[in-house]
């Protein structure tokens, strides 16, 4: 599968993630984005991350994780591939795109995410995350669709 590689501090790159401002910025990241979204599923999924970070900033991270593990791990990888996208200054270092067989792996910084519906990140070892961004859009779209 072709993915992103960086080189990471695992809980060093956690914190940063599950950090308060991060977890706004997020949000905001979100509320902009849905209006223009026609996916359903995907709309779907940024709301679920939405709620989900709205747990993480009212309760702490660190209890939403324990309550919930792989939907904290896919709080964090939602919240990773966003930040990425955008350019947000995170504690890592790009070594640019692999072509990597990642079968047999745990996904996710907790090694729990599950989720099927977002974007992937597996653990390569100790410093090397892998992340890809793959997603099948919904074929239903919100509102009506109009030829010509």
């Amino acid at each position: 599968m072709l993915c992103t590689c960086y080189r990471i501090d695992a809980p060093t790159l956690v914190a940063a993630l599950s950090d308060a401002d991060t977890l706004v910025r997020y949000q905001s990241a979100i509320a902009d984005e849905l209006p223009s979204i026609a996916d359903r599923g995907l709309a779907r999924h940024l709301r679920r991350m939405s709620t989900l970070a709205s747990r993480a900033l009212g309760g702490g991270f660190d209890r939403l994780a324990s309550d919930d593990l792989p939907q904290a791990d896919t709080l964090l990888t939602d919240v990773l591939a966003v930040a990425t996208y955008r350019q947000w200054p995170l504690p890592i270092e790009p070594l640019g795109e692999r072509d990597l067989a990642l079968e047999g792996l745990p996904r996710g910084l907790l090694g729990a995410d599950v989720s099927t519906d977002s974007a992937r990140v597996w653990l390569i070892d100790h410093a090397t995350l892998a992340l890809s961004r793959s997603r099948e859009a919904d074929d239903a779209i919100d509102g009506p669709v109009h030829d010509g």
